[in-house]
């Protein structure tokens, strides 16, 4: 009799263990695997954006006036995030980094004129990073402008980088579609 009870109860709680975990697996395919997939794929569109779409002249000129605010004392320097919990000031921001819609921006402190526009946080940071023309570099061990430069004074960052020594590679596929793509606007006016 105690024997059969012991069986029983081993085989309940083997089913109702079967049960946890396939409720859980169900969940993960369900509903974690698709919002993960979803969010690859914002980020590659971000990224693709930021690479192929964006006029990067325009971009650093953008960045420069942003700069320029605060050396004037009309924005502070610091953090403002702009997608969410959006701050009031990034009404005045110039439309191009409205537009691109980073994450967040930070402005660099002491009249350094270092602007950064953070598409992404968190787990994978990738950006850019925007120098007016009289900065001066960091007296910091290890600084660097950026893994990328797109054009004089404007960097792209990328945490793919980091002991990926290919990665390059990618980034220079999506530069060269967006200047393949950016001809053929220029060549269609």
């Amino acid at each position: 009799m105690v024997l059969k009870i012991i069986i029983a109860v081993a085989i309940a709680f083997a089913i109702g263990l079967l049960l946890y975990n396939l409720r859980w697996t169900l969940w993960h395919y369900l509903y974690v695997r698709p919002w993960i997939a979803d969010s690859v794929q914002q980020t590659d569109r971000m990224r693709v954006r930021l690479l192929c779409e964006t006029d990067h002249e325009i971009l650093l000129e953008a960045c420069n006036e942003l700069s320029r605010q605060a050396k004037r004392g009309e924005l502070k320097p610091g953090r403002y995030n702009v997608r969410r919990d959006r701050y009031p000031q990034v009404s005045r921001f110039p439309q191009p980094i409205r537009a691109l819609a980073p994450s967040c921006v930070y402005i660099g402190e002491n009249d350094s004129g270092r602007v950064v526009l953070e598409m992404l946080g968190g787990l994978g940071h990738f950006g850019v990073q925007a120098y007016t023309e009289d900065y001066k570099k960091l007296p910091v061990a290890g600084f660097t402008f950026g893994d990328r430069e797109l054009i004089p004074r404007l960097w792209y960052y990328d945490d793919g980088y980091i002991g990926h020594p290919e990665y390059d590679k990618r980034i220079e596929q999506l530069i060269q579609k967006g200047k393949a793509k950016r001809k053929v606007k220029t060549a269609d006016r």
